[in-house]
């Protein structure tokens, strides 16, 4: 493996065992044909952070004690958990890569008291963030690259059906997956919904799984590229120019009908919604919602992605709109 040479001893083996978690988390994700894929997918990808943020641990502390607990006589020695590690190489709480880790171990965690054989459209996004995060302080931290052991579409995590389709709300998955997953997925993509939100829609916390990836040096066709340089350098990420016209292609006019074509109940969005809306949810800020040209007199747009969050926020709550006007006036 590129890079894997000067990192010795424990710390060599740690990193050359994460990076096969790694993999073989990849590999399980995007093989449709294993029923417990999603459960095994969240305890790879776990333990292969756990090891690589011990290896960075010795790295930075050049002492491998630190690794491990303070010794109890009579007990076995024992290494630290993820989230103690964690806390260690993120020692901010709301670091966005530190958070998305976390949520995936919550949800290994409850993956032993539920079967979770498939999960909603926010929970691959965050699931697909932590797949990029790794892959990206792998080579940040210690230059390592693998690409000659990750084929070309392995990094974008695939499902089985339209994620859209995945809502834990529907009365057909309920029955599908039971009361209580479905109860807990509900609860566990809403608290992803805040979270991303609150801080500031970061891709270290959560990517939307409509991109499109590829690991290659020719990155036509892609949302983002994860690219390397001579040698398997990283690069980081490359973003390729999209037509804003297929995805932005409403204007504040043709938003404003899309939203109102799609409530119920005799409600109605107008023009000092979407203005509440920018204001107190910063929209702007969020590309798969919001785009604006530099151009001189360019319109703003905004997604069918937008049009979907209005319409689901306000058949959660059917006082969003007024709620959101309260807001927006506040000082």
């Amino acid at each position: 493996m590129k890079g894997m040479r000067g990192n010795p001893g424990l710390k060599g083996r740690l990193l050359e065992n994460s990076t096969d978690a790694y993999v073989l988390a990849l590999e399980t994700i995007n093989r449709l044909s294993i029923k417990y894929r999603v459960e095994t997918f969240a305890y790879l990808i776990c333990n292969a952070w756990e090891l690589m943020l011990k290896a960075k641990i010795i790295q930075d502390t050049g002492n491998k004690k630190f690794v491990y607990y303070k010794e109890k006589r009579g007990e076995p020695r024992r290494s630290l958990a993820l989230r103690d590690c964690l806390k260690r190489a993120f020692p901010n709480e709301s670091d966005p890569t530190r958070r998305n880790i976390e949520l995936v171990a919550d949800l290994r965690d409850e993956a032993t008291h539920l079967v979770i054989s498939q999960v909603p459209k926010d929970v691959l996004a965050l699931f697909q963030a932590c797949v990029l995060n790794y892959h990206k302080r792998l080579g940040d931290w210690w230059s390592i690259s693998l690409s000659d052991r990750v084929p070309v579409g392995m990094m974008t995590i695939v499902y089985d059906l339209s994620p859209d389709q995945l809502d834990p709300n529907d009365a057909v998955l309920r029955r599908r997956w039971g009361a209580e997953t479905a109860k807990y997925l509900v609860r566990f993509q809403e608290k992803v919904r805040r979270e991303h939100e609150s801080l500031g829609s970061p891709a270290e916390f959560s990517i939307d799984i409509d991109y499109r990836l590829v690991l290659t040096k020719k990155p036509q066709g892609a949302d983002i590229a994860l690219t390397t340089g001579p040698d398997g350098e990283p690069l980081g990420k490359v973003e390729v120019p999209k037509d804003s016209g297929k995805t932005h292609p409403y204007r504040q006019k043709e938003l404003i009908e899309q939203v109102n074509a799609a409530l119920r109940n005799g409600a109605t969005f107008n023009q000092h919604d979407v203005q509440c809306i920018l204001k107190t949810h910063k929209v702007q800020g969020r590309p798969e919602y919001f785009y604006h040209s530099g151009v001189k007199g360019s319109p703003k747009q905004y997604s069918h992605q937008l049009v979907d969050w209005i319409v689901e926020r306000y058949e959660q709550d059917d006082q969003f709109f007024e709620k959101t006007r309260r807001k927006a006036k506040a000082p």
